[in-house]
Parts: structure tokens; C-alpha cells; sequence
């Protein structure tokens, strides 16, 4: 099955990630790009469409890439997933959802009446050396607003794992199958 896997990847994490899914796909031809330099969807039958989260929600840059092709990707198998470090929490403070599954709303809005196979959370890293000064600040910001901690530096993290990466593809293969 011809797939593509379309990466917005501001600092490497999200391509790494894509590079995984295609490791642990049992077929040969697939093509991963980031967004920027990813050809449309025609001639692909599978999708697979990832961003980081930056802001609240998936990055825009794939956000406008199924924004532009949304009338080709109609028609193809889609996967959809997002790149953070939170994958299971949502926070609530002040009566607004943060974290979860909000992260991918924009994207499951411009897939109304044809559905992705699946979609899923993955996770990502945080290294403070590699952000720009905004999303260094923006980083603190959702450290004391959200997860109410004073900190006076981003500290480095990472939860990324090739094993729940592999797991994710497990059970697009089932779907694609007809499993669940």
C-alpha cells in the first residue's frame, strides 16, 4: 500500500516519529517528508498526517497542508496523529480544556464525513536548547499557568518511545484490516 507520512516537526521530534511509523509498516513503498517539502496526496492510498503541539493544539503548518488538500484526501485511507508530551491528561483550570484529545480537533474539523482510520497521541520531547526564545517563553508560561509550577528554566524532556510508536502502527493494521 502506497503511503505517506506528512511530518510538521519544529525540532526533529515529530520526523523521528514518522520515520518510526515507516520503520514498522510491513510494506515497502513509503515516503516521509516534512510539510514543507511533502508532495499531495495523490497517488497514495494511505495518509498518515502528524504535527507537534505547539499553542494548544496540533501544529498549523499540517493543519494548512490538509487545509489545501482536503478534496484529494477525501478519498484516501487517513491516520492522524500528534506529537506531545502529555498524552493522556486534560487540564482544566479556569473551566478550559487543555492537553488530550483537543490537540487534534482542528484537524478532525476539516475531516467531517470521512473520518481518519484512527488517530492517536504520541510522545514527544522538550529540548530546551533547540526552542526558539518564543516558544521558550510560551514553554514557561504553560508551565506556571497550567501545570502551576514555578520554574526558571525549561528543563529537557523526553517520553518518546519507538515501542508506543510501534504499538500505534499495531493498531492501525488492525484497523486497516477491519479490526479494532
Amino acid at each position: 500500500m502506497k503511503t505517506l507520512i506528512v511530518c510538521a516537526s519544529r525540532y526533529g521530534s515529530t520526523l523521528t516519529i514518522g520515520r518510526w511509523i515507516a520503520d514498522r509498516l510491513p510494506w515497502g513503498t513509503v515516503d516521509v517528508y516534512p510539510v514543507d517539502r511533502a508532495p499531495g496526496p495523490e497517488g497514495y492510498e494511505l495518509i498518515f498526517l502528524g504535527g507537534g503541539v505547539y499553542d494548544e493544539g496540533v501544529s498549523k503548518e499540517i493543519i494548512s497542508y490538509a487545509r489545501k488538500n482536503v478534496d484529494s484526501l477525501k478519498n484516501k485511507r487517513i491516520v492522524l496523529f500528534a506529537v506531545c508530551l502529555d498524552t493522556k491528561g486534560v487540564y482544566v483550570p479556569e473551566g478550559k480544556f487543555y492537553g488530550g484529545w483537543h490537540y487534534l480537533n482542528s484537524l478532525l474539523e476539516l475531516m467531517k464525513g470521512f473520518p481518519p482510520v484512527y488517530a492517536g497521541l504520541l510522545s514527544g520531547e522538550i529540548n530546551p536548547k533547540k526552542l526558539t526564545e518564543t516558544d521558550y517563553r510560551l514553554l514557561k508560561v504553560f508551565y506556571g499557568k497550567i501545570l502551576k509550577r514555578n520554574i526558571t528554566e525549561v528543563p529537557y524532556k523526553t517520553m518518546m518511545s519507538k515501542p508506543e510508536v510501534w504499538e500505534f502502527v499495531e493498531k492501525v493494521l488492525a484497523r486497516l484490516e477491519g479490526g479494532f
